[in-house]
């Protein structure tokens, strides 16, 4: 269950979203390589192939230092080739965007910005870079998720209702429940970490916590689909975690249903040793970034 609620739950699902008894930071991070269509490419090459995309998701685990600091690498060099572009981050909400644009143009200190923002707990070491760098560059940053405190009601009742009327403003104008691909991955993945496990979560259960899942979902792929049809020709470079984004399906999907006519293209993290096995599960929209876990 820990590899789940490391990915999923804390990670990107709802209640924190951040992982505060892990350690992030790694003197020494893994190597990690790109490939795209099953060649391997450099980092450089594969920025050039993001470029022709209108949005680029850059999928992570959230305890894995060697994506974050690829991440890094990739927006720095995102930002050289494509200068109108914005970053979109799972890891802020949309509540807090004035804030974000307050750090951004100044007005508030770091110190400040940090007691407003409800930054995750490995803000520091691996988001912080990624923010200092927009910062310094004149880059929007946005803030694309739904509060956490409404993730979290939500995944108790699965009731509109019973959320704040003041916190309604930022949910989605649509929210879809499918029991297509994306729910047979998300039910299989759970049913997969409970086996074993004396504690299982009832089936009722996992039907909440996968509606809140959508509601994450829906939230960041309208506020990406929002600012593209507001701003076009700005690419935006979108950080989340991997289940958001994996075979195109979650935050992708969504976006794409939204928006048809945007252009997708996903940076998939697999783990080294499983890259000649899981290679062809992935489309032509795909890089693939293979890391080894720490």
């Amino acid at each position: 269950m820990k590899k789940f609620m490391r990915m999923l739950v804390c990670g990107s699902l709802l209640l924190t979203g951040c992982l505060g008894a892990v350690s992030f930071a790694q003197e020494k991070p893994a190597e990690v390589k790109y490939y795209y269509d099953d060649n391997e490419i450099s980092s450089a090459q594969a920025v050039k192939i993001a470029g022709d995309y209108d949005v680029v998701f850059f999928d992570e685990y959230h305890d894995q230092s060697s994506i974050h600091q690829a991440e890094l690498e990739f927006f720095t060099e995102f930002y050289r080739q494509n200068p109108k572009m914005i970053l979109s981050m799972e890891m802020f909400e949309r509540d807090v965007q004035p804030t974000v644009n307050d750090y951004l143009n100044g007005a508030f200190s770091l110190e400040e910005f940090l007691n407003s923002s409800r930054p995750w707990d490995n803000y520091l070491t691996d988001y912080k870079p990624l923010v200092e760098f927009a910062k310094e560059n004149g880059i929007s940053v946005l803030a694309s998720n739904i509060p956490r405190r409404m993730a979290a009601q939500y995944a108790k009742t699965g009731d509109f209702s019973l959320i704040n009327d003041e916190d309604k403003k930022y949910l989605p104008q649509k929210h879809l429940v499918e029991y297509e691909a994306y729910y047979n991955k998300f039910k299989q993945y759970m049913l997969q970490e409970q086996a074993g496990k004396p504690m299982k979560m009832t089936p009722e259960r996992i039907e909440l916590f996968y509606k809140a899942q959508c509601l994450k979902d829906d939230t960041m792929a309208e506020s990406i689909v929002e600012f593209s049809k507001a701003h076009e020709n700005t690419k935006v470079l979108h950080v989340q975690g991997a289940f958001h984004g994996d075979e195109h399906l979650g935050v992708v999907e969504k976006a794409n249903k939204l928006h048809p006519a945007l252009k997708t293209i996903v940076i998939t993290p697999v783990e080294a040793k499983d890259y000649e096995q899981v290679k062809n599960n992935y489309g032509k929209d795909t890089i693939l970034l293979t890391f080894v876990r720490k």
